[in-house]
């Protein structure tokens, strides 16, 4: 029997005269991963920062496994087990690769000590090196470097291990393989495969559609600030969706064509 996990009901946002965010609803069970599809502009971001504590809604509910929550902070959304990878990834550049990987909250020695305990840096290391290797970073780096001497792509496989290495019910990856050679890409897969056998929740936003169809096990898809549909991927195929995302039948344009 499936639980659910996350419901959004009718959330709306407003930036000035803006309105980024009509009243957008949409489920996410335990052990699902749904896409988050539409175009720039249709609201997927502002809706995710409304999870997350980033941009509180306006209006509407959101509730985590059954009971009503109020997220008005990452704090918030953290603490109510959803954590959130955006695409700039949040990581702190002047830290190291391990020190990011936990960031407060690091393995300690004598943890009687509370507040004062040193922290376990060989405990933070081994963690860090597992984690990298887990998550598919194509060359091996140093859980001592800095971030701000990494790549784009090695930032962000960076913060995929850190979700990784606090699983939450529900994990939010915005765009999570962008910048990302092919290695890479195939460990985030692996990730959200993974996440999902292990019954985590993952709301899975991405341009790519052959991703989708890949781990994504039903997709909802945005425009203008609303949820315009949502079908299960198995009921589905990439010239349809493409079509929703866009707003036109492609597949009755390109009988049109070919009648032509």
């Amino acid at each position: 029997m499936e639980r659910e996990v996350l419901r959004l009901e009718n959330l709306q946002k407003s930036f000035g005269s803006v309105q980024a965010l009509k009243g957008a609803s949409l489920t996410l069970q335990e052990g699902e991963v749904v896409a988050l599809l539409g175009d720039n502009g249709a609201g997927k971001s502002t809706l995710i920062k409304a999870i997350s504590g980033v941009h509180p809604s306006d209006g509407g509910a959101i509730y985590v496994r059954g009971d009503k929550a109020s997220i008005r902070s990452a704090r918030d959304a953290m603490d109510l087990g959803i954590e959130t990878i955006h695409q700039d990834t949040s990581l702190a550049p002047d830290l190291s690769i391990a020190r990011n990987l936990f960031l407060g909250r690091e393995p300690v020695k004598l943890g009687w000590l509370g507040v004062f305990a040193p922290i376990d840096f060989g405990e933070l290391r081994h963690v860090a090196a597992a984690l990298l290797k887990r998550v598919g970073i194509s060359k091996k780096l140093d859980a001592d470097a800095l971030v701000s001497t990494l790549s784009g792509g090695e930032r962000q496989s960076i913060a995929i291990s850190r979700a990784m290495q606090f699983a939450a019910k529900v994990i939010i990856l915005d765009e999570p393989t962008n910048n990302l050679g092919v290695e890479e890409t195939h460990g985030v897969l692996r990730f959200v495969r993974d996440m999902r056998d292990a019954g985590h929740s993952v709301l899975f936003i991405t341009h790519n559609i052959h991703h989708v169809f890949e781990v994504c096990d039903r997709l909802v898809v945005m425009r203008r600030g609303e949820v315009v549909a949502e079908k299960t991927v198995a009921e589905t195929d990439l010239l349809t969706v493409e079509g929703i995302i866009m707003g036109v039948d492609i597949k009755a344009l390109l009988k049109d064509a070919k009648a032509h």
